[in-house]
C-alpha cells in the first residue's frame, strides 16, 4: 500500500491549512468585519467571543473547558492553531468564524461536527450568497458548500410546478374550472371521483389550504402548503402515516412520519362534500375505514357491537 498521499488528499490539505491560516489574519487584522462563535456540540448553545485564542486561555479553569485545561495552561497566544485544535477535540466545541457572505467552521471528526441548522438560521446564514467552509481539525480535511446546505427539509426539484402552487394557493377562496383536476405531484391514498388514484384533486388541497391552521415552515417561520397526505406503504404489508408540506419561500420541502388520524383530520379540514370516497388499501379501494361512508358507519356498529372502541 503506498504512503504517497493522493492528490485529492494533498489538496484538502492545503485548503484547510489555508481555511488555517485565514483565521490566524482575521484574529490579527482586527475590525469589525468578522466575528467568532463557540457552539456547544452536545447542547446546541453557542456564544460569542471576541477572540477564540485569548477566551480559551483566559477560561482554561472553566468547566466547559475542563477536557482541555491542562493542555491549555501550557500554552500562549503564540498557540493558536494548536489551542484550536486542542479545544474542537477535547471539549466537543465548534469554532465558528463569520466574515461577509463566507462561514469557517473548525471542528474534530466527523461525530464532532454539531447541528449548524439552528446556527445557520438564527444568523441567516442559510442563504446560496453565503459559503460555507467546513474544517475537520483531526483529519485536516475542508468541505465547502454553500449555506443553503444547511436548510431543514429538503429541497423542492428544479421541475416542480411551484408557481402554479403559488397561484392556486392565492385563489384558494376561489372556484376554478380547473380544480376538479389532479394537482400535480401531490399524493394520497384516498380516491376521489373523478381522479386517478393516488392524485389529490386541486379542490380538495384549496379546501385544506383554507381550513388548516398549517405549520410554520422551519427555516422561514411561515405557513406551509400542504401538497400530499395518507397513509403509505413502509413495509410488508405495512402502512404509515405521511403528510407532505412545501415552503414556497425557502423552496423546502418537508415529510412528517408522526402518528396521524387521516379521517378526523380530514373531517375537521375538508368541506363535506370533498370527503374521498375510498381508502386505497395496498392498491385495492375500500370504504370501511371512512365513518363518512355508508359501509364505514356500518363497520363502526359492527365494532360497538363487539366492545370495541373506535
Amino acid at each position: 500500500m503506498s504512503l504517497q498521499p493522493s492528490r485529492r488528499t494533498f489538496l484538502q490539505t492545503v485548503a484547510a491549512a489555508g481555511a488555517s491560516l485565514f483565521l490566524l489574519r482575521g484574529l490579527s487584522a482586527g475590525g469589525n468585519s468578522r466575528s467568532f462563535w463557540f457552539l456547544h456540540t452536545p447542547t446546541g448553545e453557542s456564544w460569542a467571543v471576541d477572540d477564540p485564542v485569548a477566551w480559551s486561555l483566559e477560561n482554561a479553569r472553566q468547566p466547559i473547558l475542563e477536557r482541555a485545561s491542562a493542555g491549555l495552561l501550557k500554552l500562549t497566544p503564540a498557540d493558536g492553531q494548536r489551542i484550536t485544535r486542542l479545544v474542537t477535540r477535547r471539549c466537543k466545541l465548534n469554532l465558528i468564524e463569520m466574515h461577509p457572505g463566507r462561514v469557517i467552521v473548525h471542528f474534530w471528526g466527523q461525530e464532532g461536527c454539531g447541528n449548524l441548522r439552528p446556527f445557520f438560521k438564527q444568523h441567516g446564514l442559510a442563504t446560496k450568497g453565503v459559503q460555507a467552509v467546513l474544517i475537520d481539525r483531526k483529519r485536516e480535511t475542508t468541505t465547502v458548500q454553500t449555506g443553503d446546505a444547511f436548510l431543514y427539509g429538503e429541497r423542492l426539484a428544479e421541475e416542480f410546478p411551484l408557481r402554479v402552487y403559488l397561484g392556486k394557493w392565492r385563489r384558494r377562496t376561489i372556484e376554478e374550472p380547473n380544480d376538479c383536476q389532479a394537482a400535480p405531484c401531490s399524493g394520497s391514498n384516498y380516491r376521489w371521483e373523478g381522479v386517478e388514484q393516488r392524485w389529490i384533486p386541486w379542490r380538495v388541497l384549496k379546501s385544506a389550504w383554507r381550513h388548516e391552521d398549517a405549520p410554520l415552515c422551519q427555516n422561514c417561520d411561515q405557513p406551509t402548503f400542504l401538497l400530499s397526505f395518507g397513509y403509505f406503504a413502509c413495509g410488508f404489508y405495512k402502512r404509515g402515516p405521511r403528510v407532505v408540506r412545501i415552503c414556497p419561500l425557502c423552496g423546502s420541502r418537508f415529510e412528517d412520519h408522526s402518528p396521524w388520524d387521516g379521517p378526523e383530520w380530514m373531517l375537521a379540514n375538508l368541506d363535506e362534500p370533498l370527503l374521498p370516497s375510498a381508502d386505497l388499501m395496498f392498491g385495492h379501494p375500500v370504504s370501511y375505514t371512512l365513518p363518512w361512508t355508508a359501509e364505514g358507519q356500518a363497520h363502526q356498529r359492527k365494532l360497538r357491537q363487539q366492545g370495541i372502541e373506535t
